[in-house]
């Protein structure tokens, strides 16, 4: 008799036990730790270190990280680890944005509507929309051709958010 293959689907956040959710957590802490110890790396690369089943945690698990100031958002999706210091400044952050942002400049490059968005990421519609609207104010998506289709603004950032974060310089350019 011969066995069906199972395969392995991601599941949202709030569908996970809580045993699942600390496992989850577990995993993706230490993917996204030793990524980052290496370099900076775009939010898509740091996902595409989580196992399929957990991907769906990954965004609440991520932006855990960015609160806890453990990562630090460097715009255009990337993340760093933030070095041990007393906290200076409040860290900001967006991960649905940034995931919108990576999933717009690679997968769907023709671009997507809100539901289409948020079954490829697994975050729930209404933060998915609250996040491509700030990101149309932010100028950095525009609607396509249909609309409530969007797609990245820009040709050269979205080129720049595939590249990802090897071989860029991130340097502090705060003004006192």
């Amino acid at each position: 008799m011969a066995r069906k293959k199972q395969t392995l689907t991601p599941r949202t956040w709030d569908k996970l036990s809580e045993a699942e959710q600390a496992q989850a957590r577990r995993a993706i802490i230490t993917a996204v730790r030793d990524a980052l110890k290496r370099s900076p790396h775009t939010v898509l690369e740091l996902r595409a270190r989580v196992p399929l089943e957990m991907r769906g945690a990954f965004p609440v698990v991520l932006r855990s990280l960015l609160h806890a100031g453990e990562v630090a958002s460097l715009g255009h999706s990337v993340y760093a680890a933030v070095p041990w210091m007393p906290q200076t400044s409040a860290v900001r952050g967006d991960v649905t944005a940034d995931l919108i942002i990576g999933v717009l400049s690679s997968e769907r490059r023709a671009g997507a509507d809100a539901t289409e968005l948020a079954g490829d990421l697994l975050i729930p519609v209404s933060q998915v929309r609250a996040a491509l609207t700030a990101l149309e104010g932010a100028g950095l998506i525009c609607e396509a051709k249909a609309p409530g289709q969007y797609r990245m603004l820009s040709r050269r950032m979205a080129t720049e958010v595939r590249q990802g974060a090897s071989g860029r310089v991130f340097a502090d350019v705060r003004h006192a």
